[in-house]
């Protein structure tokens, strides 16, 4: 019987030294880093990570006995997170997605374990961001099938915003005893770097003539929709 696996998204950008703390955290903590498939995009535009995957990150994964999938893309930027998001959801090939930053650390042993008891459920996985008390899944979980059923992961920036109302709606959301640490700029003062100061998070959800926006009146009506499709499956 074939051994469940996570796919973990990365997106990054200028944070080698940080993306190799951050995927160091999940590799060590895993009961079985063989679990752990890494998906991971850069912008074409990133000199400093293009070098890092061509001369560094194959020695560095080697060392575990997890496995990655590199891609240079676009350059979206944060307003449009979710181009990244979906774009390597769909190369994923594990039966849980899981969605990662480069300024996270994962706090607990056997993390994966944890999530991976799970297997075979339709919903959220939510970990605890012991430095950010949020009520949304900062660095949700969900089936790989979800991008099967709803044809990709979201359609908004806030990825993380729309899965936990669309499964939260439906009862679908579950606390698991995961630890996670975010070290980002605005919480801790840690990482203050040009990646950090380039993000827009005042512009998050207030601007309704933005069509990535969830405030946009079109993506509300999505996210109805993508409610019901959800509430639908769980009645068949």
């Amino acid at each position: 019987m074939t051994q469940p696996k996570i796919s973990i998204l990365l997106p990054t950008r200028k944070r080698t030294d940080l993306l190799v703390k951050s995927v160091s955290s999940l590799i060590c903590n895993a009961k079985d880093s063989a679990n752990l498939e890494f998906l991971i995009a850069y912008d074409e535009d990133d000199t400093e990570s293009k070098e890092f995957f061509q001369n560094v990150w194959q020695g560095f994964i080697e060392q575990s006995s997890s496995t990655s999938k590199i891609f240079e893309s676009p350059r979206y930027g944060y307003l449009q997170l979710f181009r990244y998001v979906n774009f390597l959801a769909e190369q994923a090939t594990g039966d849980w997605i899981m969605f990662w930053n480069d300024d996270a650390l994962q706090l607990t042993e056997n993390w994966d374990e944890e999530i991976l008891k799970h297997t075979g459920w339709f919903g959220l996985l939510r970990m605890p961001c012991i430095n950010m008390n949020h009520p949304f899944a900062l660095f949700p979980i969900i089936p790989r099938s979800w991008v099967d059923f709803f044809g990709l992961v979201s359609p908004v920036n806030h990825s993380d915003w729309w899965i936990y109302h669309v499964a939260n709606s439906n009862n679908l959301m579950k606390n698991i005893s995961v630890q996670v640490f975010h070290d980002r700029a605005d919480v801790t003062g840690n990482n203050l770097d040009d990646t950090f100061k380039e993000q827009s998070y005042d512009a998050d959800g207030k601007d309704p003539t933005n069509p990535f926006d969830y405030s946009h009146p079109e993506r509300q009506k999505e996210l109805s929709e993508w409610i019901h499709k959800l509430r639908e499956k769980n009645n068949v």
